[in-house]
């Protein structure tokens, strides 16, 4: 895999950790969906019990590499679905 920068590739390392996160989804559009994600706690981690709402997990869909800003469409087009982690989507 040929990585736009060691951002991208330790954010997609990442992913489904406590912490930000980038992988790709297909899962719900025929194009390759990039997203940064947010979670509080770790993918397997349970819930806390809490009387008041709390956002677990946040997704953001990106165009553009945050760390070098390369457009992620156009510099993965051939390898997106290596990165393809669709099961961590909220």
């Amino acid at each position: 895999m040929k990585w736009c920068c060691m951002g991208f590739q330790g954010n997609f390392q990442m992913a489904g950790s406590r912490g930000f996160g980038i992988f790709v989804s297909t899962r719900d559009s025929p194009e390759p969906e990039f997203i940064l994600q947010h979670r509080a706690l770790d993918k397997d981690s349970p819930s806390p019990k809490t009387s008041y709402p709390v956002s677990l997990v946040s997704d953001t869909h990106i165009q553009f590499c945050p760390s070098c800003g390369v457009k992620l469409r156009e510099f993965y087009q051939k390898t997106y679905t290596e990165l393809d982690r669709s099961d961590l989507k909220v």
